[in-house]
């Protein structure tokens, strides 16, 4: 049914409802969000009790839902051949309006008895995509007041439903490119911990101390995942590093060292090359200044104070942390309360004092998760 269609059928109060929904669910991209804001609007939309989105996985030959609106329940999975109201719309496109859904030979009770609920009237709707075929299946249950769900809410559900199987979809695609990124991430930082199994681990704990330090900075979710990604990749630069000095078994020589300290700067021209997502562009910046300090002398650029990337900041003291309390070739773990010492001694100088006073709240946490750890650190992994 087209949007005039409806609006024909529909009061006006209705008809603005919907179109309010219809905008919500079209600028929600993550699908758990979306999920949820569909049960939510729907059940309000319809005056239900509940609401349940049902989305088919061809795959597991299943349907699959986390957001069951008021069950204890945090995931439901029904086979897609199984019985059921939702598999039997989700294989026949069928569209049900039941006014007592036990009455019906094809509900299963199964869910009623998990949850202690009891299901009335309800609605139950698939959600086609463009090319018609069934991505997920609408229930809503229980017309407040005690009634039956009547043609108005079938119109309502049924412009809703499509709208929402777009939005669905949408989200679905953004979460697919999501997983391949990230993917494609750790599995560039894995190459780093493969070449050099002395460090192997290093960039997996890093990354959690910078998680929790960001975390303690209290900096919004989309910043944090920006230096958990960054943290991933600040090694990666050593890719460029000969195998003799990055795995030498021994401590550098002079020259050695200053070959080592250009890793950071390969970080950087690497990480350029790579068409982030916007929001994400801080990434390469981030990761590659992890060795500069606030009073000048770090490297590879000499940058100082402001000059230097918060994000950058923080990874730095994960980073020392990391190497203070790990084994390498040439030295044991030192003692955590001599680690903790020297990241509070070098304030102002080596790390950035705003970050190293979060590292001193952060101490619980960052003391659990080294304990945490404590086997693979002390095996070098």
């Amino acid at each position: 049914m087209t949007l005039g269609e409806t609006q024909a059928t529909l009061g006006a109060e209705k008809f603005s409802a919907l179109l309010v929904i219809t905008r919500a669910l079209a600028a929600q991209i993550r699908l758990d969000e979306l999920l949820q804001l569909i049960v939510t609007k729907t059940s309000a939309l319809l005056e239900a009790e509940r609401s349940t989105v049902f989305i088919v996985d061809r795959d597991a030959r299943e349907l699959w839902s986390q957001v069951a609106q008021l069950s204890e329940l945090t995931e439901i999975r029904l086979g897609l051949d199984g019985p059921g109201l939702a598999a039997h719309v989700a294989r026949t496109g069928e569209a049900l309006n039941l006014p007592d859904a036990y009455q019906d030979p094809r509900f299963n009770r199964d869910v009623d008895r998990a949850t202690g609920w009891h299901t009335g009237s309800m609605l139950v709707m698939p959600m086609l995509n463009h090319q018609g075929e069934i991505i997920g299946v609408f229930q809503v249950m229980n017309k407040r007041g005690g009634f039956a769900f009547g043609v108005e809410d079938e119109e309502l559900l049924s412009s809703l439903s499509a709208s929402a199987a777009i939005a669905v979809e949408n989200a679905q695609l953004y979460e697919e490119q999501r997983r391949f990124f990230y993917s494609f991430v750790e599995t560039m930082a894995a190459t780093i911990d493969a070449k050099d199994r002395q460090t192997s681990g290093h960039t997996g704990r890093v990354t959690r101390y910078a998680v929790i330090l960001a975390t303690e900075l209290d900096l919004s979710p989309s910043e944090i995942e920006i230096i958990r990604l960054a943290s991933l990749l600040h090694d990666y630069g050593k890719i460029g590093i000969p195998d003799a000095i990055l795995t030498k078994p021994g401590k550098l020589t002079d020259e050695e060292y200053a070959v080592m300290r250009q890793h950071a700067r390969y970080t950087k021209e690497i990480l350029d090359r790579i068409r982030f997502p916007r929001g994400m562009r801080e990434i390469p910046p981030i990761a590659a200044q992890h060795h500069e300090r606030p009073d000048g002398r770090g490297a590879p650029w000499g940058l100082r104070g402001d000059e230097i990337v918060f994000g950058s900041r923080i990874i730095a003291v994960a980073d020392v942390f990391d190497a203070l309390t790990s084994r390498r070739y040439y030295k044991d773990p030192i003692p955590m309360e001599r680690a903790i010492q020297i990241i509070i001694e070098n304030a102002g100088t080596q790390f950035d004092p705003t970050v190293v006073e979060a590292f001193k709240r952060a101490l619980p946490a960052l003391t659990m998760a080294v304990a945490e750890m404590a086997p693979a650190i002390e095996a070098g992994r």
